[in-house]
C-alpha cells in the first residue's frame, strides 16, 4: 500500500467517524420525539485486490444508515390501538352518562321521586289543606323537570357524538393524505436502495394514529410504499388516496323533535362505511346502542310513574268531589315530555285525594237535548273529558257544542243547533262517593306506589319490581357497564404498553449508549487524524531525500 493510499484511509476514517458522530447526535436530541426510531451507522471494511498479497485493506466503506424498528411489534400496536380508541370512546360515554344522574346525590331522580311520594303521604295526613296540595303540585313540577334536565343531557351528548364523529373522519382523511404523500418520499429515496428512515417513522407514527381511530390492514411493496385499506375498500395505496365522507339522516324521535344522525361512507365509491374498530366505532356505539338503552330506561320509568300514577288518580275524588281528573298529562310519550296535567296546574283543588271507586264504562246511552234544558247522563262522578256526544255521523265538540258537569252528571246543550235531534253519548264514570274534605284514601293508595310493584313484566305479564326498584337497577346496571368499559380500557392499555416497551428496547435511544457511541467516534476520529498527520511526515522525509 502506497503513502497516498495511507492517506485515503485516514480521511475514510475521519469521514466515516464524524458521520458516526453525527448520527448519535441526532439520536439523542430526538431521544424523546414520540416516534423516532434509533438510527445506527452500517460499516465495513473496503479492500483492494493485490497481485503480491490477496487483499489488501483500503480503509472503512460506509454501507448505509439503519433505523433499529421491530415492524412486527409495530403492528401489534396498531391491532390493540384500535381497541384502546374503541374503549376510550365507551368509557367516556358511561362516565358521562353517570355524571348526568349523579347518584346517589341530593339533585339525583331517586331524591326527587321520594320526595314527590312523600308529598302524598304528608297530603294524605291533611287531605283538605290546600298548601299540602300546593306541595304535591310543586314536586311534582320538580321531579317532571328533572326528567326533562336528564332527558335533555341524554340527548345533546348523543348529538355531540355526531361533531366527533365528524372530526375523527376529518382527521383520517388528513392521516390519509399524509401517509399518500410520505409513500411517495419513501419511493423516491428507496428507488435508489437507499433508506429513507425518517419518512418511515413519521408514516408509522400516522399509521399508529390512525389505527387508534379505525381499524385497518397494511400492506408494503418492494418500493417501501403501503396500501391501507379499511371495510374492504382502499384508502391509500402507492397511486391513490381516497377520503372518507359524513351523511346525514333526519328523523322523528318518539316525543316529536327533530333528530338527525351522522353516517359513513367512501367518497369515490360512494359505499356505505361502518368501521369495525377505533374510536369511530366507539363513537357510533355509544350513539347508537349504549346512549338510546338508557334513554329508553328513563322513559320506561317516567311513562310507567305518569300512568300509574294517573291510573289511580282519575279513580280518586277532587277536593270539588270531581273524579276522572289526570294528575299528569296522559300523553306523556317519555321522560322529555312528562308534565303535570292543565287540571292540577291550574287549580290543586283538583287533585284526588279522596276516595277512589272502579272505573267503569257506560254503555252508548241515547238523549234528546233541548236547548237550555240540562239533562242527566245517568251516572255522577263522571270523567272529565270523557263525554263524546255524536249527531248521526257528525261529532260534537265540548265546551262548543254541549257542556257536561262531571260531579253531578249533567249535560246542556250551548246553542239550538242539536234541538230534537236524538243524540249517542259515550262516557267513563267511577262506582262510589267522595267521603267529603277529610277523605284521604286515594292519597294514601298513590303514596303507596313507591312500593307496589308496577314495572318489569315477567312472562306472565306480572310485575316484579317498583318504581325505586326499576331506578335502583338501572343505575346499579349503568355501574357494571362503566367498570366492565374501564376494565377493557385499562387490559388494552396495559397491553399497549408492554408492546411499546418491547419497541422501545429495540427503537429507543439510550442517552448513555449515545454517548459511548461518540466517545469511541472521537478515538477513531482522532486516530484517523494522527494517521494523515504521521503519513505527511513520511511523505515530507521522502521528498527530502
Amino acid at each position: 500500500m502506497s503513502l497516498f493510499s495511507l492517506l485515503s484511509v485516514g480521511t475514510r476514517g475521519m469521514a466515516a467517524a464524524q458521520l458516526g458522530m453525527d448520527i448519535s447526535s441526532q439520536n439523542i436530541s430526538n431521544s424523546d420525539v414520540e416516534g423516532y426510531s434509533r438510527k445506527r451507522l452500517n460499516m465495513a471494511a473496503d479492500y483492494r485486490p493485490d497481485g503480491t498479497y490477496g487483499q489488501m485493506g483500503f480503509g472503512v466503506n460506509v454501507i448505509d444508515i439503519t433505523r433499529m424498528r421491530n415492524a412486527f411489534v409495530d403492528q401489534q400496536i396498531r391491532q390493540q390501538n384500535q381497541q384502546v380508541g374503541y374503549y376510550t370512546q365507551v368509557n367516556d360515554a358511561y362516565t358521562t352518562i353517570q355524571n348526568v344522574f349523579t347518584e346517589p346525590s341530593d339533585t339525583g331522580l331517586q331524591n326527587y321521586m321520594d320526595q314527590f311520594f312523600d308529598s302524598w303521604q304528608n297530603l294524605a295526613n291533611n287531605p283538605a289543606d290546600l298548601s299540602a296540595r300546593t306541595m304535591v303540585k310543586t314536586n311534582g313540577e320538580i321531579l317532571t323537570d328533572t326528567f326533562h334536565n336528564l332527558a335533555s343531557q341524554l340527548s345533546a351528548y348523543k348529538q355531540s357524538r355526531n361533531d366527533e364523529i365528524t372530526q375523527r373522519v376529518n382527521k383520517v382523511n388528513e392521516l390519509s393524505k399524509e401517509i399518500f404523500n410520505l409513500n411517495k418520499e419513501i419511493a423516491s429515496v428507496e428507488i435508489s436502495k437507499q433508506n429513507a428512515n425518517d419518512s418511515r417513522d413519521k408514516r408509522d407514527k400516522d399509521l399508529k394514529d390512525l389505527s387508534k381511530l379505525i381499524d385497518i390492514d397494511t400492506q408494503e411493496n418492494d418500493l417501501g410504499q403501503i396500501t391501507v385499506t379499511t371495510g374492504g375498500s382502499i384508502i391509500v395505496s402507492p397511486a391513490y388516496q381516497q377520503d372518507i365522507e359524513t351523511t346525514t339522516s333526519t328523523y322523528t324521535a318518539s316525543d316529536g323533535s327533530t333528530v338527525t344522525d351522522i353516517g359513513m361512507r367512501f367518497k369515490d365509491s360512494k359505499l356505505p362505511y361502518a368501521p369495525q374498530n377505533g374510536e369511530i366505532k366507539g363513537l357510533f356505539d355509544t350513539r347508537d346502542v349504549v346512549l338510546p338503552e338508557y334513554q329508553r330506561k328513563l322513559d320506561d320509568l317516567a311513562k310507567a310513574l305518569a300512568e300509574k300514577v294517573n291510573a289511580v288518580h282519575q279513580s280518586g275524588y277532587s277536593l270539588n268531589g270531581v273524579s276522572g281528573l289526570q294528575f299528569f298529562d296522559p300523553a306523556v310519550t317519555g321522560a322529555s315530555d312528562i308534565k303535570l296535567s292543565a287540571s292540577v296546574i291550574s287549580d290543586v283543588q283538583n287533585i284526588a285525594a279522596a276516595t277512589g271507586g272502579e272505573t267503569l264504562v257506560s254503555p252508548a246511552t241515547p238523549l234528546t237535548l233541548t236547548y237550555g234544558v240540562p239533562g242527566a247522563l245517568g251516572q255522577r262522578n263522571i270523567y272529565a273529558g270523557s263525554v263524546t256526544v255524536q249527531a248521526g255521523n257528525a261529532t260534537l265538540v265540548e265546551n262548543t257544542d254541549y257542556q257536561v258537569d262531571y260531579h253531578t252528571g249533567a249535560i246542556q246543550l250551548l246553542h239550538a243547533g242539536y234541538n230534537g235531534t236524538p243524540l249517542m253519548v259515550n262516557f267513563k264514570y267511577t262506582s262510589g262517593n267522595s267521603q267529603g274534605e277529610g277523605d284521604n284514601a286515594n292519597a294514601i293508595a298513590i303514596a303507596k306506589l313507591r312500593e307496589d310493584l308496577t314495572m318489569d313484566n315477567d312472562t306472565l305479564g306480572n310485575p316484579t319490581t317498583n318504581f325505586n326498584g326499576f331506578y335502583a337497577a338501572f343505575i346499579g346496571k349503568l355501574g357494571l357497564d362503566s367498570n366492565e368499559a374501564t376494565s377493557n380500557l385499562d387490559s388494552r392499555n396495559h397491553l399497549v404498553s408492554q408492546y411499546e416497551a418491547q419497541q422501545d428496547s429495540v427503537a429507543g435511544v439510550s442517552l448513555d449508549d449515545e454517548m459511548s457511541e461518540i466517545i469511541k467516534f472521537q478515538h477513531i476520529y482522532q486516530a484517523s487524524a494522527r494517521l494523515i498527520t504521521t503519513t505527511g511526515e513520511m511523505l515530507d522525509t521522502l521528498l527530502k531525500m
